[in-house]
């Protein structure tokens, strides 16, 4: 199937309509392809064509979506790379995809222009970018995602919470990562406007929410706490979607108390985003639920382990019957509904038992000197593996961990209370927020 570059389309069929919103600029759908354009010439006088890739490592500005949607334009693939990444870690992945070029700065592009013709049209089973995984369990992979990935993600998500031609979608996670990618790339599929932050600031988001028509917003759990400990007015956008890994109950419940229409959201590189989001209207009834399969999408458990099929998945992730392996643990309700518990590498077996580390975790957070914390399991001459929290605590709190013990012991069975607890200062995280307990291990 072939489609057309969404950037054009979008150009000739709403060209004053706002396309991108940056803290300094507002550019419109025909700047903004038009610039595309200009960039596009110059990537391929500097030999960039079809097929090839191009690694772009900055942090989330105007200069970076433009590049983007230029590649698309020579039909060259992107690999955007965190700055936060190390010498190694960035030299690790430039040999494994083997970028033709490689920029953190598109002023050292040549000024040169090639007379080459725009690509009008994509296959949808041509590479558009190459994305890392979180890597919150191991080194980060490149996942190469289609035009078509990209595409019916799009329509999946749209079907769910619906698309207005005003809306304005916050993007304050880095676009390094498919969280963030996807908002820019569906924001000009639907033809609707892009917020984009160049990182999550407390303040200014918050601001943002109370004085901008912001109408959806995507977060990580860490992101929705910091806002909700701020006292930030959440009421505004008809969407709030919560992400990077499953949301303690409390702080969904504070959220939809204070008028945030709050929804959680599953999904994984290997799906281009999302593949289950729970539909706004759901939000109290089905609280700790990521809601039902978007369209396209299908879901089952085997094992414990939830399987993904459909459009959106990463060509080449799936096994021989077309199901991919996420990972991931979770049940299915009788209404459909899926509930992700956490990662199967993750899960805990203490004297013949399985614990969940979430639901240790979850428990500790209802403590009120805890605002942050981690469930590990450590090697164990006895147990062989021996329940772990790691915790963080308010602000001038003061809690033995004898007594955050005693917290968990009274509502969680003693094989799942931690045999040590120790404080920190932080919990380690990726950009995009997802604990790394393997790093805690």
């Amino acid at each position: 199937m072939r489609i057309d570059d969404w950037l054009a389309q979008r150009a000739q069929s709403c060209p004053e309509r706002t396309a991108l919103i940056t803290e300094e600029v507002e550019v419109t759908y025909a700047e903004l392809d038009a610039e595309a354009n200009w960039i596009a010439r110059r990537l391929a006088a500097a030999g960039v064509r079809r097929g090839s890739t191009a690694a772009l490592t900055m942090h989330p500005r105007r200069e970076q979506v433009v590049l983007a949607h230029a590649l698309m334009k020579v039909g060259a693939a992107l690999l955007p790379l965190s700055p936060r990444l190390t010498e190694a870690e960035h030299a690790r992945i430039v040999e494994v995809v083997e970028p033709m070029i490689d920029l953190d700065d598109p002023g050292l592009l040549t000024t040169t222009e090639a007379d080459l013709p725009m690509l009008g049209e994509h296959d949808t089973d041509d590479i558009c970018a190459y994305v890392l995984s979180s890597g919150s369990t191991g080194a980060p992979k490149p996942i190469g995602l289609t035009y078509g990935n990209f595409l019916w993600s799009a329509v999946g998500g749209g079907f769910n919470i619906g698309v207005d031609p005003s809306d304005r979608w916050l993007c304050c996670l880095p676009l390094a990562h498919i969280a963030g990618l996807s908002i820019v790339m569906r924001s000009a599929i639907y033809g609707t406007t892009a917020v984009l932050h160049d990182g999550f600031d407390t303040e200014r988001v918050a601001a943002a929410l109370a004085d901008e028509p912001i109408s959806v917003v995507s977060l990580v759990t860490t992101q929705l706490q910091r806002l909700l400990e701020a006292e930030a007015d959440l009421s505004g956008p008809r969407a709030i979607l919560v992400g990077g890994g499953p949301v303690p109950k409390a702080i969904l419940a504070e959220a939809l108390e204070r008028g945030a229409k709050v929804v959680q959201t599953y999904g994984l590189t290997e799906t281009c985003s999302q593949v289950a989001t729970l539909a706004p209207e759901d939000a109290e009834r089905k609280l700790g639920s990521v809601g039902r399969p978007l369209l396209f999408n299908h879901i089952r458990i085997r094992g414990g382990e939830i399987l993904v099929q459909g459009p959106t998945v990463a060509p080449g992730r799936s096994d021989e019957s077309g199901w991919l392996h996420t990972g991931d643990l979770g049940r299915i309700d009788d209404e459909g509904f899926l509930y992700v518990l956490d990662r199967i590498d993750d899960m805990i077996v203490t004297g013949g038992e399985n614990v969940i580390p979430s639901e240790v975790e979850a428990t500790l957070l209802t403590h009120p000197a805890v605002v942050d914390a981690a469930v590990v399991g450590r090697e164990d001459p006895e147990w062989q593996q021996a329940v772990t929290a790691v915790v963080v605590l308010a602000a001038g709190a003061e809690v033995t961990p004898d007594e955050l013990r005693h917290h968990c012991a009274e509502t969680l069975a003693g094989y799942k209370v931690p045999k040590r607890v120790e404080l920190a200062a932080a919990l380690p995280r990726t950009p995009s927020g997802k604990l790394m307990r393997r790093a805690l291990r």
